[in-house]
């Protein structure tokens, strides 16, 4: 299946990230891209605690923001297109084992200060 954000008017399906997935026998693939200066909000990938893991702008606190923007430091961007596999998706919700962070996102709506709570579903690595 691919997945992506609906405000991706990017994304496009392509066969050929579908086959290296069939190949590889991989259950979730995320599409990443090199990080520019307009990306400075979105996802990047780390190695926490000696596993890959999605960190998202939201999730950073507010004196690391400006090392996060970093082009130098974090090298690549999440696009948001996601692949997954539907037998990995029914083995993960069977076993109870997709376990995804809460992110408390800070917005403003309606000129009223809220708190959008979200989950990133490139955290499924």
């Amino acid at each position: 299946v691919f997945v992506s954000n609906v405000d991706n008017l990017g994304a496009t399906v392509d066969t050929k990230i579908l086959k290296a997935m069939d190949d590889s026998g991989a259950e979730y693939l995320m599409e990443l891209t090199d990080k520019t200066r307009a990306d400075i909000k979105g996802g990047t990938l780390i190695n926490y605690e000696g596993k890959s893991t999605l960190l998202e702008v939201a999730q950073v606190p507010s004196q690391h923001i400006e090392e996060f923007k970093s082009i130098q430091k974090f090298k690549v961007f999440n696009t948001n297109n996601v692949w997954i596999s539907l037998k990995g998706i029914k083995r993960l919700t069977e076993a109870r084992s997709l376990k995804l962070d809460i992110i408390a996102n800070p917005k403003t709506a309606n000129g009223q200060k809220v708190v959008q709570l979200e989950t990133a579903i490139g955290a499924a690595i």
